[in-house]
């Protein structure tokens, strides 16, 4: 990929996996990337003007003042992302490209087209129907704080609950992300209910979306919304092949009701005997082999899949 970048101006960045390799498999991988996107971006004066997470990749159109704020903040999210999820995956290794993909935007046109676009990644890959279906582009987290759970009344919260939402505050005025092992003790003991609201607790508090932008370029968000909606935009500078990334979220899905913990998998310790019954699991939801490979992170024409 390559890496192009303009001071003071909105530059899309690409970040994709190794070899299309799926990176993304639980709400706990997005949230430590989305919690460490935030501090990161406050201590580096990084302006997100859209967002979005897909399994095997991530996009943003970002804006720096100089460029060695850019690229610092940049090396600062891969790496210590990479190294908690390898700590909580049990691997290592790198897991992004590099360098990552990034083009500046310039003109009102251009800028439009690719705020469309970013913001209707999860659309197009049908992860959702629209623009504020998808929570990992953090839209819907405008003017809502609950916009996928139940509002939080705080005097009939559980007290671990209540616990749990004042740590948050703490650690975001601190500046710290939630790694995995916070998220773990933040989420222990809360009832199904009480773990949706409190995903949407963090979300909302640690969402650095520049919203305000969207006014400078449509008028209002509601604006925004239409004209997404209207038109999902387009990226000839950095190519990206299509696929139907919903089937990845159904192998998660079958892969959890056969008892694996998606939070800490790591496909390449299984002993061939049990990948190989997996790969015969998976294929009831794909035929894409290409697919099962990146789900599993398999080498092309891995003697298990072929």
């Amino acid at each position: 990929m390559k890496r192009l970048f303009r001071e003071g101006c909105p530059n899309h960045v690409y970040s994709k996996c190794i070899d299309g390799n799926v990176l993304f498999y639980s709400t706990a991988d997005c949230i430590n990337y989305i919690t460490l996107y935030s501090c990161l971006s406050r201590k580096y004066h990084i302006r997100t003007n859209a967002f979005s997470i897909m399994p095997n990749h991530t996009h943003a159109q970002q804006t720096a003042k100089r460029r060695r704020d850019f690229v610092s903040f940049n090396q600062a999210l891969v790496s210590q992302f990479t190294r908690g999820y390898n700590i909580q995956h049990n691997r290592s290794g790198e897991l992004f490209h590099k360098p990552l993909g990034s083009v500046p935007k310039i003109g009102e046109k251009y800028i439009k087209n690719n705020l469309s676009y970013i913001n209707n990644n999860g659309a197009s890959g049908k992860l959702s129907k629209g623009v504020l279906d998808y929570r990992w582009n953090l839209m819907a987290y405008y003017g809502s704080d609950h916009p996928f759970s139940e509002k939080i009344v705080l005097n009939q919260a559980s007290r671990r609950m209540k616990w749990a939402i004042r740590y948050v505050d703490r650690l975001y005025k601190e500046g710290k992300p939630l790694d995995y092992r916070i998220q773990d003790m933040l989420f222990k003991g809360l009832k199904r209910k009480e773990n949706k609201q409190l995903t949407d607790y963090i979300i909302s508090r640690y969402k650095f979306l520049d919203y305000s932008s969207l006014n400078t370029y449509y008028g209002t968000f509601e604006n925004a919304l239409f004209a997404m909606d209207a038109n999902t935009g387009s990226e000839h500078d950095i190519k990206e092949e299509w696929e139907d990334f919903s089937e990845y979220r159904k192998l998660i899905e079958v892969c959890r009701k056969a008892g694996y913990n998606m939070e800490s998998i790591n496909f390449k310790l299984m002993k061939k005997e049990e990948l190989f019954g997996l790969v015969i699991l998976l294929s009831s939801v794909t035929k894409d082999k290409r697919k099962i490979s990146r789900f599993l992170h398999l080498d092309s024409g891995h003697e298990i899949i072929d």
